[in-house]
């Protein structure tokens, strides 16, 4: 029985290392494609490159913050 709830335990933090892992490079990586394709479509390099790096990261602190507040509540 002890075995089964250890891979439970190594399967929930494999999962939860993806999610938090997607959490971070999605909005990052998002926000620098847009911000590189808006300003090829604009002429205006490297102003909204710059723009989508900040909210980018802004977005990730949110989500990740919000992710991690219901595990630290449990504790």
């Amino acid at each position: 029985m002890e075995k089964n709830k250890d891979g439970f335990k190594l399967w929930y933090a494999i999962s939860f290392a993806f999610q938090l892992g997607f959490i971070v490079v999605f909005p990052i990586v998002g926000f620098i494609v847009l911000g590189l394709w808006i300003d090829r479509a604009f002429n205006s390099t490297p102003l909204l490159l710059i723009v989508g790096v900040f909210v980018g990261f802004a977005v990730t602190v949110y989500e990740v913050y919000h992710f991690l507040i219901p595990l630290i509540e449990s504790k």
